[in-house]
């Protein structure tokens, strides 16, 4: 089964405030949400919701703002929201939260690889990781910590581009998702944001895999005793004689 992105993932939203939740959307049944996460915080920031369990899965902190991505497999049915929760750091708050809900996943191991890092480049081109198996999906978050100006995204993926105002200037970055599977396992796969101008950049940023469902099966084969009870074979001869005049 493929991985698909269900239609009502809430957008992205963001803001200058200690919690913030997403538009109310409709779980997939049996599905997996993805949050991808940044956040100005005096502390880790905290993805919540839905009575799920929620788990992060990669984070990068480089001394600002934390970037993250968290999942939560779907149990139950109905509509829902997502919160961010963020701990003020010297009346400094600022977030955003941009959740997919994912179908095809993985029955029982949906988690890839990850990556995070840091970069000084105007044009973020980064190998996020290399995949793990194949027709899995690639998830990224940035975020650019120079108040260089709206974000832009690259290579034919879909992104989500943030900016929030805080008390010192803005918070840019964006959210990606790779527009297709992964076609095979040993993957590089590459994600790219551009900053605003040609100035140096301080970005931020953070990668997870999502494995595809597997159809893999054995087959184990038994030997079957069935009961049968054969007669024992007999020979019969029958003949009748006819007698008929001889010429001597």
């Amino acid at each position: 089964m493929a991985i698909a992105i269900d239609g009502a993932s809430p957008a992205l939203v963001g803001d200058d405030a200690t919690t913030i939740t997403t538009a109310s959307f409709t779980r997939p049944a049996g599905g997996l949400l993805v949050a991808m996460v940044a956040a100005l915080s005096g502390a880790a920031p905290v993805v919540s919701g839905g009575g799920l369990t929620w788990t992060r899965r990669v984070q990068r902190d480089a001394e600002g703002p934390w970037v993250e991505i968290w999942t939560a497999p779907v149990t139950g049915s109905g509509a829902m929201t997502v919160s961010l929760t963020i701990t003020d750091s010297f009346g400094v708050v600022a977030g955003a939260i941009k959740v997919d809900a994912v179908t095809g996943q993985h029955a029982t191991a949906p988690i890839g690889n990850t990556g995070n890092n840091s970069s000084t480049a105007n044009t973020l081109n980064v190998t996020g990781y290399t995949s793990s198996s194949a027709g899995s999906r690639g998830f990224f978050v940035a975020v650019e910590d120079n108040s260089l100006g709206a974000v832009t995204v690259g290579g034919g993926d879909t992104g989500f581009p943030f900016a929030v105002t805080h008390a010192f200037g803005d918070m840019d970055g964006i959210a990606i998702r790779k527009a297709a599977n992964t076609a095979t396992a040993g993957t590089a796969v590459t994600f790219n944001a551009d900053a605003a101008g040609s100035s140096a950049a301080a970005w931020t940023w953070a990668a997870l895999e999502i494995k595809g469902g597997s159809t893999d099966a054995s087959v184990t084969a038994e030997t079957v005793a069935v009961a049968a009870a054969l007669p024992d074979p007999t020979v019969t001869v029958s003949a009748s004689p006819s007698p008929a005049a001889v010429a001597a």
